[in-house]
């Protein structure tokens, strides 16, 4: 029997994320992705290529549903459209068998009115079995 060692509530959600390695010389460009969940701790996304554990990413996650949990003035549409941004480390990687990667990775580093309307929108998802 394995035991849940996840210490946030983990919602499915199938949306787009923009991320590249966050590194001191000149990198790749950015890749564009989806991903299967969101929680306050990280996701879990579909890249077209493997990273090393441990790689740190910088992430613009698009969060469909989440502009009304911000804390902040202006019309909800607009924040609709403001991406999350984090910092976050590959703590997973399976390779798929249809091709491409699925990597699990960790938030480092959230703005915290981001992560606080992350986590009231991750509490507000319906529970699904």
């Amino acid at each position: 029997m394995s035991q849940e060692r996840r210490q946030y509530r983990r919602i499915p959600l199938e949306a787009s994320v923009s991320f590249q390695e966050l590194s001191f010389h000149k990198g790749e460009e950015p890749a564009q992705a989806s991903y299967r969940d969101v929680s306050g701790g990280g996701l879990l996304l579909e890249s077209p290529r493997s990273y090393p554990l441990g790689t740190l990413l910088k992430l613009q996650i698009h969060v469909p549903g989440w502009g009304r949990f911000q804390n902040h003035f202006g019309p909800v549409q607009d924040l609709e459209a403001r991406p999350l941004v984090a910092l976050g480390t590959v703590v997973r990687i399976e390779q798929l068998d249809e091709g491409g990667f699925e990597l699990g990775i960790k938030f480092q580093n959230v703005y915290p009115d981001d992560l606080a309307a992350l986590m009231k929108f991750v509490a507000a998802a319906p529970v699904t079995e």
